[in-house]
């Protein structure tokens, strides 16, 4: 059964890009691509995508936004982060929006498609330097008794 994968990017040139990489590769479906998320909560109803790959930085409501919004309506449906920020604000915000993995635009086509994978088997894709950052939001010191 194919990934059904819902796009939201804003970068017309990415997006194509991103478009013709899901819709044609075996074993994927790209459901819709977007340049903006104002319409996520009725566009992934119609749609029905299992994951939505979602940019960060667009017109109108930023992809954080996006997500809070999806999960809210559909929270059975995945959101996989895909960006140029690297920042600790946006890791943190998106993660807490609901997102489920979080891929800089830098990473390669197959690690986008295996990431796309990923969190639809219940897992939490992330660029390295992102994982790290992760980490890093934990304290060094474990709670007593740990």
């Amino acid at each position: 059964m194919a990934i059904r994968t819902l796009l939201y990017e804003d970068n017309t040139d990415l997006r194509g890009a991103l478009a013709a990489l899901i819709g044609g590769t075996e074993g994927f479906e790209l459901t819709g691509a977007f340049d903006n998320c104002m319409g996520v909560v009725e566009q992934v109803a119609a749609l029905h995508p299992d994951v939505v790959l979602m940019d960060i930085d667009m017109p109108g409501m930023s992809g954080i936004e996006g997500v809070a919004r999806l999960k809210k309506a559909h929270p059975k449906v995945e959101a996989l982060m895909l960006t140029v920020f690297d920042d600790d604000d946006r890791v943190f915000q998106a993660v807490c929006a609901g997102a489920s993995g979080y891929l800089l635009k830098k990473t390669p086509p197959s690690r986008i498609l295996e990431a796309l994978r990923e969190v639809t088997e219940g897992g939490a894709p992330m660029s390295p330097v992102i994982a790290r950052k992760v980490l890093q939001l934990f304290p060094a010191n474990p709670p007593s008794g740990m």
